[in-house]
């Protein structure tokens, strides 16, 4: 009996969540990636941040190409921490680095982060120049020494950007904490005063800095000087709506092989497995509507290699209903009563399916760490895919198999057993 209420449970809360997952994909449509709908393309040139020889190695501006390898992959870094899947970023001919971002919600804050220098100095004041602007000193201290930054509030409910150094940075800050005490600090991003503090005592390893109009901005400025400062200037030479380089037809012909696939798999399981068939496919729908609507509600666009992803695990899906309703006829066959051929099943079969998941999975995450743009989305999709193939097969379609195993309708007919073996079968 107490089995049977958590089945019962069981079955209601996955229930509920399927209806969550159909409510945001009414309510969050999925978006589509570059290759299907288009987006924002930005075209960044790079120039040194102080004026140097022009005779160096690299482009006409005297920007190695180097440097411009390393601000592409900081650019990358952040805009994986703005919460943006499937980016482009490569670098042109001309040595300028190229942005594409599919459909975003604010296309223009997103470009303001990805260009932002990020530049981080400590100095402190000299006194005024003659327009009353406070005159800094050398730089005694860069942002490259940071460990952590995020954005906040601070006692008086006013914006502020908390952030720590490493140890050798933390050790710099005491010193110039410790030898100017009752002087100005200041803290200027990308050649702006932030904040001028007073020191009051001598600092450790951590600071804010102050000034900041909003949280969004503060955020912005948490997020870049996480992602540690570019080694160059970037200017917007060219910021344009593109065009899908693949198109409604290649979506449609996909969408297409998913069906068919999804189809195909239904007449096969249910040739073979007669009642339990039609159960996996139920449980296959679910299977579907819960990938849509996590990919819905991670907001995440959908790419060409994304939506193969979606179909290679609808084989996967069904791949462990398979080794469950195999393993539950053979027991059924050795003259096993129901209950302990549907135990038995599942018991041996969580093994082999849980080991081909898991490798599958970690194949999944090697693409995704190392793999970028398309490729991390095949991965992403590939990994929620089995993950949730798991769910409904070994949560969701066990609840019901065993809520209906001591049913009149769970027949050796309804299994699929062939009726010249009935008589191995010990009702029970």
């Amino acid at each position: 009996m107490k089995q049977k209420k958590i089945n019962i449970a069981t079955i209601l809360i996955s229930v509920i969540l399927l209806g969550l997952c159909i409510w945001s994909i009414l309510k969050f449509p999925v978006k589509l990636g570059l290759d299907l709908k288009g987006g924002t393309q930005v075209i960044l040139k790079a120039t040194q941040i102080e004026k140097e020889t022009q005779d160096q190695e690299g482009s006409d501006t005297g920007v190695t190409s180097e440097a411009v390898d390393k601000a592409r992959l900081i650019i990358l870094n952040r805009i994986d921490k703005l919460g943006i899947s499937e980016p482009l970023v490569t670098k042109d001919y001309s040595n300028n680095i190229v942005v594409q971002l599919p459909g975003v919600d604010d296309p223009q804050r997103a470009v303001e982060v990805i260009g932002k220098t990020a530049q981080l100095e400590f100095r402190i004041v000299e006194g005024v120049d003659e327009n009353g602007n406070p005159k800094l000193g050398p730089v005694l201290l860069t942002g490259d020494k940071l460990t952590n930054a995020k954005a906040g509030y601070d006692n008086n409910g006013q914006v502020i950007v908390q952030f720590s150094f490493n140890a050798e940075g933390a050790k710099i800050f005491e010193k110039i904490t410790s030898e100017n005490i009752g002087r100005q600090l200041a803290i200027v991003l990308d050649g702006e005063i932030k904040s001028a503090p007073v020191i009051r005592s001598k600092i450790s390893s951590e600071g804010v800095i102050e000034g900041i109009g909003s949280l969004e901005e503060a955020k912005d400025i948490a997020l870049v000087l996480q992602t540690g400062a570019l080694p160059v200037n970037l200017e917007i030479q060219e910021v344009r709506t593109i065009g899908p380089t693949l198109g409604q037809d290649s979506l449609r012909e996909s969408l297409l092989a998913g069906a068919i696939g999804f189809i195909l798999i239904a007449i096969f399981m249910f040739v073979l497995y007669r009642g339990l068939g039609l159960i996996s496919i139920l449980g296959l729908i679910c299977y579907v509507i819960y990938f849509w609507g996590i990919l819905s509600i991670l907001k995440t666009p959908l790419t060409l290699p994304g939506i193969a992803g979606v179909i290679l695990t609808l084989g996967i899906a069904v791949d462990a209903n398979v080794l469950i309703f195999t393993r539950i006829k053979e027991e059924m066959l050795k003259g096993k009563t129901k209950i302990v051929s549907f135990r038995e099943g599942f018991k041996n079969a969580l093994k082999a399916i849980i080991d081909s998941n898991v490798t599958t999975l970690i194949t999944a995450a090697a693409l995704y760490r190392f793999g970028t743009g398309p490729v991390r989305g095949f991965a992403f999709t590939l990994g929620i895919g089995i993950l949730m193939s798991m769910f409904t097969a070994i949560v969701f379609v066990r609840s019901i198999l065993f809520l209906m195993v001591d049913t009149k309708v769970m027949s050796p007919k309804f299994i699929g057993v062939k009726l010249s073996t009935k008589e191995l079968i010990k009702e029970k």
